[in-house]
């Protein structure tokens, strides 16, 4: 099965845009999104974006998802296949068990690391797209389709693709893409 990775959306509609649309050639199902949403307009944006491409979406929180409860409201109401959660999310995807945390706080981030079970971990806060492949894991990080951290002029928006059945995954430069 073939997933779909954003993260550190931070209110940039147009990449979001992009990131679905892509999404949506590529057959995936779900969209996960590792948090920082940033503000409730977004969750609404993203959440009907992705319903009218028939996208399922599971999401977490992040740091800079300040309106918290007002998010995971509006998750629990959606007409749409969207959820969102607090911490972290464990589900299974395929024959893969997955977590998704956004990685802001050190002592979770650790322990999902460490004493989380998981084929697939999903992780976000740090910008910086990154995969980490063991014979029975992989660790993905898409990066961001909002800005750099440090700032950079050279900084393009990124996705990512997991395959769950090879676990394997790939990074996507949404600049790039032609949809």
């Amino acid at each position: 099965m073939l997933i779909g990775v954003i993260s550190d959306t931070h209110d940039k509609l147009s990449t979001i845009d992009d990131a679905l649309r892509y999404f949506s050639s590529q057959s995936i199902e779900p969209v996960i999104h590792c948090g920082d949403w940033k503000s409730f307009d977004t969750v609404r944006y993203f959440a009907d974006a992705a319903h009218q491409l028939h996208l399922p979406v599971k999401g977490v929180l992040g740091n800079n998802d300040r309106d918290s409860q007002e998010f995971l409201e509006f998750a629990r109401l959606h007409k749409g296949d969207f959820s969102l959660n607090e911490g972290v999310l464990k589900m299974q995807i395929g024959n893969k068990k997955v977590a998704v945390y956004h990685g802001h706080h050190k002592p979770t981030l650790r322990k999902v690391l460490l004493e989380i079970t998981c084929g697939i971990i999903l992780l976000g806060h740090t910008h910086k797209p990154f995969i980490e492949s063991t014979d029975n894991r992989l660790l993905v990080n898409p990066g961001s389709t909002a800005f750099a951290i440090p700032r950079s002029k050279t900084w393009r928006p990124t996705v990512a693709l997991v395959d769950t059945e090879r676990l394997t995954a790939s990074i996507h430069y949404l600049n790039e893409i032609r949809t």
